[in-house]
């Protein structure tokens, strides 16, 4: 994460250090990426580079969970708001962030992301057994789950199909097409908790 000395700097300086993180990690995969590229596009020093990040990897992370702030979605805002279909909740979610990230400058930063990054980065999977009870919502056709193994498998499950989905689109794939492929899996997830 960035040091403290990149977050005193003004937020101009800032967002023209993020523009320039953008630009080289939208078109070179990470263990592609060089600092030369990064301080030439924004005008800084090597050394100021080195006083704001720990390395690359380190001001790739910086950059990653800024697009993620400002693009991904929240499910569990989306789950509070569904009342009888809570992996209707992961549809909805998945195809908002898909036409967001459409629409955004950061398409192409997202589909390296997906499509190399994650992967040297080691991206380490969300634990939903460490999620408060309060967010911890499974309603199958207006019934409450209340098993938390059940709830917990059942959002992980999701949330892996929706990020395949994700990927299938940014790989290139027919959007319509694999959205309509959640949904279905999404259904038949729901039938299999019901009976």
């Amino acid at each position: 994460m960035p040091t403290q000395t990149f977050l005193n700097l003004n937020e101009d300086k800032q967002n023209q250090i993020f523009t320039a993180l953008i630009n080289e990690f939208s078109n070179h995969r990470l263990m592609d990426a060089q600092v030369a590229r990064i301080i030439k596009d924004c005008s800084i020093a090597r050394g100021s580079f080195y006083k704001y990040f720990d390395d690359i990897n380190d001001s790739y992370q910086y950059a990653l969970k800024r697009v993620l702030r400002e693009i991904h979605f929240d499910v569990f805002a989306q789950l509070k708001a569904e009342p009888t279909d809570s992996l209707h909740a992961f549809y909805v979610a998945t195809e908002s962030f898909i036409n967001e990230l459409e629409d955004s400058d950061y398409e192409q930063f997202y589909r390296q992301y997906v499509l190399f990054n994650q992967y040297e980065l080691k991206h380490v999977e969300y634990d939903y057994n460490n999620l408060p009870d309060d967010k911890l919502i499974l309603m199958v056709n207006g019934q409450k789950i209340t098993d938390i193994k059940t709830i917990v498998l059942t959002y992980k499950w999701a949330s892996r199909a929706a990020h395949q989905t994700i990927r299938t689109v940014l790989s290139g794939g027919d959007d319509k097409q694999a959205l309509s492929d959640f949904s279905d899996l999404l259904k038949l997830i729901n039938k299999g908790l019901v009976n």
